[in-house]
C-alpha cells in the first residue's frame, strides 16, 4: 500500500515502513518521526536487525510504503522489544533545528550525498543557514579538515550505528585541531 509523499504519515510512527527515493534507493526502517523536511527511521538493514538511525532528506523521497510483509516484520521486531526502546529526541522541525540538535547530542554523524556507495563521516562543527560544517574522519578514525554540506545535497544522515560507534571507541581527541 503506497503513501505517496506529502500525505499524512504521522498515523505510520512506530510502524515498520520503506522509503523509497528517487535515485531508486530504498531504506527500511521503523518511523520514528515526520516533518516537512526530514523523515526520521530506526534503520531496518537486513531482515530483523536494526542498525542506528536515519535521517532522511525530504526532499529526495519518492514514496513511502507499508504492506503485509512490513506487518509481519514488525511484529518480530516488537516481540524482540525493538519497537519500544528509546530513540534519541531529535527537533526535525526544520534544518538548523535538527542539526543543532544533532550537535550537541551525537557524537559522530554519517552523511550520504548523491551516490550511496559514497559517505563522509564525522562530528558536526558549525551549523549555519543553509548548510554546516563537519570535521570529517577518516576510515581509520584519524580527524580530516572541515568540510561543508549544503542541507540540500544531504540525501541521508546516519548515527548511532556499528560503523559510526566502532569509529567512536578509537575517536582522538581534536582539541588541538580547532
Amino acid at each position: 500500500m503506497p503513501l505517496m509523499k506529502g500525505m499524512k504519515t504521522k498515523e505510520l510512527i512506530n510502524n515498520v515502513v520503506s522509503i523509497n527515493l528517487k535515485n531508486k534507493k530504498e531504506f527500511e526502517g521503523i518511523l520514528v518521526d515526520i516533518s516537512d523536511d526530514w523523515c526520521y527511521i530506526k534503520y531496518i538493514p537486513v531482515d530483523y536487525v536494526v542498525d542506528g538511525f536515519v535521517m532522511i532528506n525530504q526532499r529526495y523521497i519518492k514514496n513511502i510504503q507499508r504492506s503485509e510483509e512490513h506487518e509481519f516484520k514488525e511484529n518480530i521486531l516488537r516481540l524482540k522489544g525493538v519497537i519500544a526502546e528509546k530513540s534519541v529526541e531529535l527537533n526535525i522541525d526544520d534544518n538548523i533545528k535538527l542539526l543543532s540538535d544533532m550537535q550537541s547530542k551525537i557524537e559522530l554523524i554519517q552523511i550520504e550525498l548523491k551516490y550511496p556507495h559514497k559517505c563522509y563521516i564525522g562530528k558536526i562543527h558549525l551549523v549555519k543557514g543553509h548548510s554546516f560544517k563537519a570535521r570529517l574522519l577518516s576510515p581509520k578514525a584519524n580527524w580530516l579538515l572541515i568540510e561543508s554540506f549544503l542541507y540540500k545535497e544531504i540525501r541521508a544522515i546516519y548515527f548511532d550505528n556499528d560503523y559510526v560507534n566502532s569509529l567512536q571507541l578509537v575517536l582522538p581527541p581534536i582539541s588541538d585541531l580547532d
